[in-house]
């Protein structure tokens, strides 16, 4: 009796792995180091040690940046949602939850490098 209920308190333990979610069946689509996300527009990979900021401000209004949030380091890569353009500043990119990086002066030369993602990559993302 003790082997039978072993046997199937195994099998049981077994099967609850064997069975798999709808989430843990959605394959990650990968793009560097980082997943593919709805609403993502780009990547940026940090070159140079840079800083990340806290941006407040609607579109139409005055953005304030506040002093750096924290310190980005080379090989690093974030997701890119949005940019902001500012009169007499570089671009702005958005990471999420109203943080952003600034670009230098010349697109692609400097301390970080903007990417958007191949044609193909969005169509595995849409699927």
């Amino acid at each position: 009796m003790k082997k039978l209920l072993s046997f199937i308190f195994i099998a049981l333990f077994f099967f609850s792995f064997s069975v798999s979610s709808p989430e843990a069946s959605a394959q990650k689509i990968m793009w560097g180091k980082t997943e593919l996300k709805p609403g993502q527009i780009g990547k940026v990979t940090i070159l140079q040690s840079t800083s990340l900021f806290k941006v407040e401000g609607g579109t139409s209004g005055p953005v304030k940046i506040f002093d750096p949030v924290r310190r980005l380091n080379p090989g690093e890569e974030y997701r890119v949602y949005g940019t902001k353009n500012i009169q007499g500043y570089a671009p702005l990119y958005d990471v999420g939850g109203g943080y952003y990086v600034i670009q230098s002066a010349y697109l692609n030369i400097g301390h970080l490098m903007y990417e958007t993602p191949s044609k193909a990559k969005l169509n595995l993302l849409n699927r």
